[in-house]
């Protein structure tokens, strides 16, 4: 019986590390499964990254183009500017040198204005002289007594 026992103690041992290697085998098949859904999980993951990285560099080149485009576009603006700054600049000078000219012309014009106010001031004064000399003159007094004629400037 002893040995039957032992027998026993031994069978049941024996089935108990069976039963301990299924379920390491169990576990080991889990694993594997584990291990080759990680591997599909990693490849898909990667190729993402892959096609992230490409559409950034995509982007990136792009962007690049962009950043070309404007920067050329900003420096033919800023050209122009210069080139109106230098034409306005040179309109201004032309305005000043007009204006300097309309200044002397409009001194000559109060010159000739006062000269002229001059002239007329004693063209009258020699016309009222005339017109007086007239008015006192024999002649006309005589010809007024008879038609009635003014015989004094007004």
């Amino acid at each position: 019986m002893k040995e039957n026992h032992k027998v026993d103690e031994l069978l049941g041992n024996v089935a108990k590390l069976k039963n301990a290697i299924d379920e390491k085998d169990e576990i080991i098949e889990g694993l594997r499964n584990s291990l080759a859904e990680t591997e599909l999980h990693l490849k898909t993951a990667i190729e993402e990254k892959d096609e992230v990285i490409e559409g950034l560099n995509e982007s990136l080149a792009e962007t690049e183009l962009h950043l070309k485009t404007a920067i050329e576009e900003k420096d033919e603006v800023i050209e122009g500017l210069n080139a109106s700054k230098e034409e306005d600049t040179e309109m201004i000078r032309g305005l000043d040198k007009s204006k300097e000219k309309d200044t002397e012309m409009i001194r000559g014009l109060d010159e000739s204005l006062k000269e002229t106010e001059q002239y007329l001031k004693i063209a009258i004064e020699e016309w009222k002289k005339t017109v007086d000399g007239i008015y006192n003159s024999t002649t006309w007094k005589i010809v007024s007594k008879f038609t009635k004629a003014q015989t004094k400037r007004k």
